[in-house]
């Protein structure tokens, strides 16, 4: 898609999306929704606190994916971190955008190859770490949540489509390109350099690997945990379920991934987060609220990410020396 064509895009899924958000607030009531806001009060720096702990398990995780030498600082490595999704929320671009930035961020610590080769490996443990929160909050609705068959079959066919996309994500990265065929086609091109990055990063050193996972997993029970308090505050005198947070996590989790290309995905979350609320025994209002926090809570650190990509000296630097091949035992 050219550039035109996607800012067309953009412009045409930022209105409807700010449409749809004027929609579902009016039909749910705002007054509820302001209230709903309200009693998070103070509550919010908690969210923006936990919201910050996110991004530095998932910059620790970055440095466990770098090779031996790396001297990439934990601060340094979450500034480049923060900026580069910030770049990727107000942009369609996604990972496209997001990746060269934190890219460019980090190239007086870290030779280009070397982040190149450490985001590529550390996006496919957090992509596996996201299919895990998406079929745990899948199960857990399955299990706890009474619906109706319709939903029962969906939810069971959607738990099936994932596994399927992490039995055909494992063969393409083992390499399934025939060399008898000729070269191959640019796509597979970019696969084969990912697939290169992960080997070298996860060959014998399977407890690194394991660790960066579990740093990503408890990136998401932390999530699950910021969604647990919001529901907390917004609901008042009732206390929220650990089923309902889990649920409202998976669900914020595989929007994200359906409507990356929506900046903020305005609207998006607002509208499903609200339809959901009544199958989990919720008020619409409190889901769109949950939506609205968190909302929030993204403008906050994207404005901290923008900002440093404006402090930050625009001259280029000699890269640091390449270092070995072998993954680093960060600190």
């Amino acid at each position: 898609m050219n550039t035109g064509r996607r800012r067309l895009l953009t412009a045409v899924c930022t209105v409807a999306g700010a449409a749809l958000f004027v929609y579902v607030v009016r039909r749910a009531g705002a007054a509820e929704i302001i209230d709903g806001i309200q009693r998070v009060g103070g509550g919010l720096v908690v969210l923006l606190l936990l919201a910050g702990f996110r991004f530095i398990l998932r910059s620790q995780c970055w440095r466990l994916c770098m090779p031996d030498g790396s001297r990439l600082p934990l601060g340094r490595a979450f500034m480049a971190f923060l900026a580069g999704d910030s770049v990727g929320n107000v942009t369609p671009l996604g990972l496209v955008a997001s990746e060269p930035t934190k890219v460019f961020l980090s190239r007086h610590h870290l030779v280009t190859r070397d982040a190149v080769a450490s985001l590529a490996a550390e996006n496919v443990i957090y992509a596996a770490s996201v299919a895990t929160m998406v079929s745990v909050g899948l199960l857990v609705v399955l299990l706890t949540v009474p619906l109706p068959s319709t939903w029962q079959w969906s939810l069971g066919a959607a738990l099936a489509g994932i596994a399927a996309a992490v039995i055909a994500g494992r063969r393409l990265l083992r390499g399934t390109w025939d060399e008898s065929r000729g070269s191959r086609p640019r796509w597979r091109e970019q696969i084969a350099a990912v697939r290169q990055a992960v080997t070298a990063f996860s060959d014998g050193q399977t407890g690194r690997f394991q660790r960066a996972y579990a740093l990503d997993l408890l990136y998401h029970a932390t999530a699950v945990l910021e969604v647990f308090l919001t529901l907390r505050w917004v609901l008042g005198d009732r206390s929220p379920s650990l089923t309902q947070a889990i649920a409202f996590e998976a669900l914020n989790r595989a929007v994200i991934v359906a409507f990356k290309f929506v900046p903020f995905r305005v609207g998006i979350d607002e509208a499903l987060t609200g339809a959901a609320a009544p199958m989990l025994a919720l008020d619409p209002a409190a889901g769109i609220t949950l939506a609205v926090v968190r909302k929030v809570r993204n403008l906050f650190w994207t404005g901290v990410g923008l900002a440093i990509i404006a402090a930050h000296p625009a001259q280029s630097a000699p890269p640091a020396e390449p270092s070995g091949s072998g993954p680093a035992r960060q600190p």
